[in-house]
């Protein structure tokens, strides 16, 4: 029997997903994590079968979906919501280019007054991501390193802070309510990232 994939600890907390088996139309669940390592152990359900569940956007096949969130794992050291890492790092992964990698996710703790959801930023190694919901979806704001002139950092207090990033010295965008820890590593990231296109 080949062994099943452990399940990552990364999924959110009561997540439910459903099962769709190659060569079936109608989908078994909802199973919880639990459930889903149990059906692949027991060869019930196969890693080539499809899954999905609230935040993925359409049905893949179950190794795919474990893989990417090992992938993920590694953004949350920071104490970030996993699910909203997860969006994020699939929406960037959908338009970086070749060669182009995703470094860091932060997540703000809590939404601004006016966005009401919360907002996400992504450092790759050539862009600056800012992923915002809308109601079509999630809208990505890209700023290559070499418009961005400079960015701050500033302590709100209850650990919390706000990164800001000047854009050409005309324009300032202010990302208020981020853990302070991932405050600290966006900013450390954007120092490395604007240092290496400088020219």
């Amino acid at each position: 029997m080949n062994e099943a994939p452990a399940a990552p600890a990364t999924f959110a907390e009561g997540l439910l997903f459903s099962i769709l088996k190659r060569g079936e139309r109608d989908p078994r669940g909802p199973y919880t994590e639990e459930d889903l390592l149990r059906l692949l152990n027991d060869d019930v359900i196969g890693i080539n079968d499809y899954v999905f569940y609230e935040g993925i956007g359409e049905w893949k096949p179950i190794h795919e979906v474990f893989e990417v969130q090992e992938e993920i794992s590694h953004f949350v050291d920071d104490g970030q919501d996993t699910q909203r890492v997860g969006v994020a790092f699939r929406e960037v992964s959908n338009v970086v280019g070749a060669g182009e990698s995703i470094y860091y996710i932060a997540v703000q703790a809590r939404a601004g007054l006016l966005s009401k959801t919360k907002q996400c930023v992504i450092v790759t190694d050539r862009h600056l991501f800012i992923m915002s919901e809308t109601r079509r979806g999630y809208e990505l704001e890209a700023h290559p390193w070499k418009s961005v002139t400079n960015t701050l950092m500033r302590d709100e207090g209850k650990d919390l802070g706000t990164f800001s990033i000047l854009l050409g010295g005309e324009r300032r965008l202010d990302l208020h309510h981020i853990p302070l820890k991932q405050v600290h590593r966006l900013f450390q990231l954007s120092q490395e990232m604007r240092a290496s296109v400088a020219p």
